[in-house]
């Protein structure tokens, strides 16, 4: 069973009315602070270092991931914990939200009981009425959550079925070594190289996604954009396209693409 981190409140009166902010707002910790505020507990937890909302809130701000009128970008995740040597990355990029029955919930679960630790987006319903960020740090009868927003019993010890339909997006924290997970000595099977495969995969995977595309194709992505003729995912944090592949082009994608195609020069 993986430990339980250190536990921060965003609306903690020691902070929750200083300002989390950019030019033009007026936001504050404790009303868009979910996000630095469940990475401070993690950081903290894992390098035993103090590191508190307001420590964490000052670093999105000062590396621009704070989003205007919002809350923190998603790409604030990976840097944040980077700074510290701590391995994190965003699990997927498709939106699993009201999707109980998406593989993503499994990989995520699974990387609980690897001794990992998760941070989900959670959208309305049991923990949010918009857009909210957690910690999940393990999973049996429920979820096991500490919530930068609620100490209340249905938010920290969460309904799995309801967890599920809730969650939108995870991050993957690496937290094997403190959970001791990294130390277990244990018989290797195909059941277990089947789970150290699939973990590693999906690490190297998330590497290869880069959704910065620069200059050089800004014409032909203005294109495919304006005719309906591309197919991909959810936008990205800044609204724009998200022109990042899941994975390979599937030969339904790839159908529609065509066809896309086919009907702008009027052969469909």
């Amino acid at each position: 069973m993986n430990k339980r981190p250190v536990s921060y409140l965003q609306t903690d009166p020691r902070w929750k009315a200083l300002p989390y902010q950019v030019p033009g707002e007026t936001a504050t910790i404790g009303g868009s602070g979910c996000g630095p505020t469940a990475a401070a507990m993690l950081v903290e937890t894992l390098t035993g270092k103090t590191f508190t909302p307001v420590d964490a809130c000052r670093w999105s701000v000062a590396h621009g991931y704070k989003a205007k009128g919002q809350g923190t970008y998603y790409s604030y995740f990976a840097p944040q914990f980077e700074a510290f040597g701590i391995k994190c990355w965003q699990l997927s990029w498709t939106n699993v939200y009201h999707n109980p029955a998406s593989k993503v919930h499994d990989q995520a679960l699974e990387y609980l009981k690897q001794g990992y630790y998760l941070i989900a987006l959670m959208k309305k319903g049991t923990w949010t009425s918009g857009g909210h960020f957690i910690v999940v740090w393990w999973a049996d009868g429920k979820i096991r959550i500490n919530d930068p927003a609620s100490t209340r019993d249905s938010r920290v010890n969460g309904d799995i079925n309801t967890f599920r339909n809730e969650a939108a997006y995870y991050w993957v924290v690496d937290a094997r070594a403190y959970n001791g997970a990294a130390e277990q000595e244990e018989d290797m099977d195909q059941e277990k190289f089947n789970q150290m495969f699939a973990t590693a995969m999906q690490q190297y995977r998330q590497e290869l996604r880069d959704n910065d595309c620069g200059d050089w194709s800004q014409a032909a992505r203005r294109f495919v954009a304006e005719r309906g003729i591309f197919a991909g995912g959810d936008p990205g944090s800044d609204g724009q396209p998200n022109y990042m592949w899941e994975d390979l082009l599937t030969r339904e994608q790839a159908a529609q693409l065509l066809y896309a195609f086919a009907q702008t020069f009027g052969l469909a």
